[in-house]
């Protein structure tokens, strides 16, 4: 972007026609590097640099000049120049990827998945830091990715956020869901749509809603989440209860609510939604507070015994 301006308001005389010609060069995405070569040019014999996104970047003024910044971090620089008739700018983005990390086997990565509370699951993956509707979060950390299925206080308040967002975080939740706190990218993902965060991690929102109850409307476009990181598919439910979506789509992981006044009608429906989206492996949630016991957690794992395998998580762990 060419930002110019005339300069001028004296009666000395220029020696120009118009502000300097400027390019900042093109956007650079690298990856497991934190210094980069600028490119800038001038038709001027010279040109300054700034910061003006991204915290933790130095410019180095040398020859060639650089930049060095943190991982997981995209910045945006200007770069700047003047003559009589005024000054010129340009911006560029550097984007400091980090690699993404070797394929977990599917016990790794259910080993990964931690239950929090509810819906909220923290999952570690290599190198990166992901939850899902944070919810009763007791203790900071850093989350390079934040992923809200609908803006129910049970799946995600500003105070669980600010323990876990920071300038390199990438939250995607749909609209309404409101935060004014500290992040790096803000992303509204509808059924259908998805992204890839940090050029690794594939996010991809999927319908979650109820068919007989009046909680969570389709209309609202809430979602539900299929998260493809370490090369394995997890999927999150949200609120639903058994869509005929779910069989478009197929998993390695299901994570599926139990609780039986919001989401699903029965534990019934969460076995069939584990067999529709092919699990490999099925987790139950949202249970053991406001609906769901652990009794239907036993149940849920009998009725697929033989069939797809379940972990029954323990909370915190």
């Amino acid at each position: 972007m060419l930002i110019a301006g005339c300069g001028g308001g004296d009666n000395n005389v220029k020696n120009c026609t118009a502000p300097p010609t400027v390019s900042a060069g093109e956007d650079q995405v690298v990856v497991d590097e934190t210094t980069v070569t600028l490119n800038g040019t001038t038709s001027e014999n010279k040109g300054t640099w700034s910061i003006i996104q991204g915290d933790g970047g130095v410019v180095h003024n040398g020859d060639p000049v650089t930049f060095t910044g943190e991982l997981k971090t995209t910045y945006k620089l200007k770069f700047a120049s003047n003559n009589d008739c005024g000054t010129s700018a340009d911006e560029v983005s550097i984007t400091l990827n980090v690699g993404c990390g070797d394929d977990k086997s599917l016990d790794d990565m259910v080993a990964s998945l931690h239950w929090i509370q509810q819906s909220c699951f923290r999952i570690d993956a290599t190198p990166f830091n992901i939850y899902i509707d944070p919810s009763t979060i007791t203790e900071e950390d850093d989350a390079d990715i934040i992923l809200i299925t609908h803006p129910h206080s049970d799946h995600y308040t500003a105070g669980d956020l600010d323990k876990l967002s920071n300038s390199k975080t990438i939250i995607i939740a749909p609209e309404g869901v409101t935060y004014t706190g500290t992040y790096a990218k803000r992303v509204v993902l509808k059924p259908g749509e998805e992204l890839t965060a940090f050029g690794c991690v594939n996010i991809k929102a999927v319908n979650a809603y109820n068919i007989n109850k009046d909680f969570h409307a389709k209309a609202s476009n809430w979602v539900g989440y299929l998260i493809t990181v370490n090369g394995k598919t997890i999927y999150h439910a949200g609120d639903t209860e058994l869509i005929p979506e779910m069989k478009d789509f197929t998993c390695d992981i299901a994570l599926l609510p139990l609780g039986q006044t919001y989401t699903f009608d029965k534990v019934e429906d969460a076995v069939q939604a584990a067999k529709d989206v092919q699990a490999k492996v099925a987790i139950p949630m949202h249970y053991g507070v406001y609906e769901g016991t652990a009794d239907d957690a036993a149940t849920f794992k009998n009725l697929l015994d033989g069939t797809i395998p379940v972990v029954i998580k323990v909370k915190g762990e």
